[in-house]
């Protein structure tokens, strides 16, 4: 009866100590990668700062680390591919699942992924991707692998806001030359005409 007690709590402390390892066995484990193999990964690479995160729970009352976290970034400079002025990047909750592990608003230098099939202009992130504080260096050695900044604006409603009204201010502009040239000429013909009753009348007059 002894030894089978002794059996039975050998078993338990067993099972106990898988039930402890088990978390850090399903820990994110990135495999390593050169600046340049996580810029050639990315879709989209770009500076910006940590607008906010919030966590979604796609199970009400069930809370995991591996639950999406949405992060809105204020894009500052666009490294490769297209990015909103406010770009949504999605990833994990916990780092233990490979989500983003931001400390603070940033600046960030982000790689993020443009997924098929996913939401549109909705990007995702992972601990692995290469996500990191905009360190000088690390940014002016990714500058150098992509060619710099792109040239083209970052996309989004705040700049097509500024971009439309640049396109107004020009129309209003030729409006208002074409409309000046309009009246110069209707002033200069009717100046014509009155120049020509006046020496119809002369001409009356001498003949009477």
């Amino acid at each position: 009866m002894r030894r089978l007690v002794v059996l039975v709590l050998g078993a338990f402390v067993l099972l106990t100590a898988g039930w402890v390892v088990a978390p850090a066995a399903s820990a994110c484990s990135c495999a390593p990668a050169s600046i340049a193999e996580q810029v050639e990964r990315a879709d989209v690479v770009f500076t910006g700062t940590l607008v906010s995160r919030e966590v979604l729970h796609p199970v009400p009352g069930v809370v995991g680390s591996d639950d999406p976290a949405l992060h809105v970034f204020a894009v500052q400079t666009l490294l490769k591919g297209t990015a909103s002025a406010l770009q949504e990047v999605v990833s994990a909750d916990s780092s233990a699942s490979c989500g983003l592990a931001l400390d603070g608003d940033g600046p960030f230098l982000v790689h993020a992924t443009d997924p098929p099939g996913g939401p549109e202009g909705r990007l995702t992130a992972s601990l692995c991707g290469g996500t990191a504080p905009a360190d000088a260096d690390l940014v002016a050695e990714v500058q150098a692998l992509t060619g710099g900044a792109v040239p083209e604006q970052p996309s989004g409603p705040v700049i097509g806001m500024a971009e439309g009204s640049s396109t107004t201010t020009v129309a209003w502009l030729v409006a208002g030359l074409v409309g000046l040239t309009v009246l110069v000429g209707g002033l200069a013909a009717l100046a014509g005409r009155r120049a020509d009753r006046r020496a119809l009348t002369v001409v009356v007059l001498t003949r009477d």
